[in-house]
């Protein structure tokens, strides 16, 4: 088979996208040998919901111009290829939050009556930060997409407060009901564990891991940048939101490594479509050989790693 056919088959094969799908579940049912955990199959259910949203949303909102199934591939390839991830629920369930967000904020291209929608978000935000506290530190990001698709302005801003405080209010109700102080007290978000700072230290895997992924994010900004002129101005503005959004979540895995696999499963979802954009529209010879190291890469870090025993499980 020829390169072209092989990229034309990944990008646009229905049955590529099924074929990845099954290999995604096998091998983590193979490797883990585990058909009794109740949390490998949970996640596994939200990491393939969160991968098909990533279609849906590529399709719905434009956001690559050529037909292509390459976000869902890429999410359930960098899934599917670090256990680190097999039995997370809790950075699951985030990254699935942070999806649900992403889809909600792409509806407000230049919609100034995006009050309901801010609101949404916001209180998205603010119950999972009972989950998972630094989701509120995903607040100015989301606000900074408003204002990028050109529908922030002052009602929606106060909209998107109005979410946050009437979370909070509600619990305050509750525990003055309950004759409680201390429901409403140990509700609040811990702010000194915001700003303490625990530097990421990388293994050498994770140095390579790193770099190449390091890579493929400049190569992927330059794609962006450099031919925007060829792309509608909505692409570019959700191409070029999810590339901050992608980078400033990365400076959050660095300072907040108590937190890594819930801060990378969140970056893999704006990466995702960054890294399908590149790849679905290069059609040259050395971008599909590119493409196809890619994949390899990834996967011959999987297989290393479970040939040699390198345990990520804890």
């Amino acid at each position: 088979m020829k390169l072209t056919q092989i990229h034309k088959s990944f990008v646009s094969g229905r049955f590529s996208l099924f074929l990845t799908l099954l290999i995604f579940i096998g091998l983590r049912i193979y490797v883990t040998n585990d058909w009794s955990s109740g949390a490998l199959w949970i996640v596994m259910a939200l990491q393939v919901t969160i991968a098909l949203f990533l279609l849906y949303l590529t399709q719905a909102f434009v956001i690559i111009r050529q037909r292509t199934f390459l976000p869902a591939f890429f999410y359930l390839l960098f899934m599917g290829t670090n256990p680190l991830f097999f039995y997370d629920i809790r950075g699951s369930v985030v990254a699935l939050i942070v999806t649900f967000c992403l889809f909600i904020l792409l509806q407000t291209y230049q919609e100034p009556k995006s009050q309901k929608k801010s609101l949404n978000i916001s209180l998205l935000l603010t119950l999972g930060s009972f989950y998972w506290p630094p989701l509120l530190l995903l607040f100015p990001l989301f606000w900074f997409g408003m204002y990028r698709l050109k529908s922030l302005n002052v009602r929606v801003f106060f909209a998107s407060l109005v979410g946050f405080f009437v979370v909070y209010l509600f619990i305050y109700t509750w525990s003055f009901y309950k004759n409680d102080t201390n429901l409403f007290l140990n509700s609040l978000p811990d702010l000194d564990a915001f700003w303490t700072i625990h530097p990421y230290s990388f293994s050498l895997k994770e140095w390579v891991i790193s770099g190449f992924l390091a890579f493929l994010f400049i190569i992927t900004g330059l794609r962006i940048f450099m031919t925007g002129m060829a792309e509608k101005i909505r692409t570019m503005t959700i191409l070029s939101y999810l590339y901050a959004f992608t980078f400033i979540v990365f400076v959050l895995l660095l300072v907040q490594s108590e937190w890594r696999k819930e801060w990378v499963l969140i970056l893999f979802v704006p990466f995702s479509f960054l890294v399908a954009h590149f790849f679905t529209l290069s059609h040259r010879k050395p971008a599909i050989c590119f493409f196809i190291f890619t994949i390899l890469f990834f996967v011959g870090i999987f297989v290393s790693e479970y040939w040699f025993g390198w345990s990520v499980l804890e």
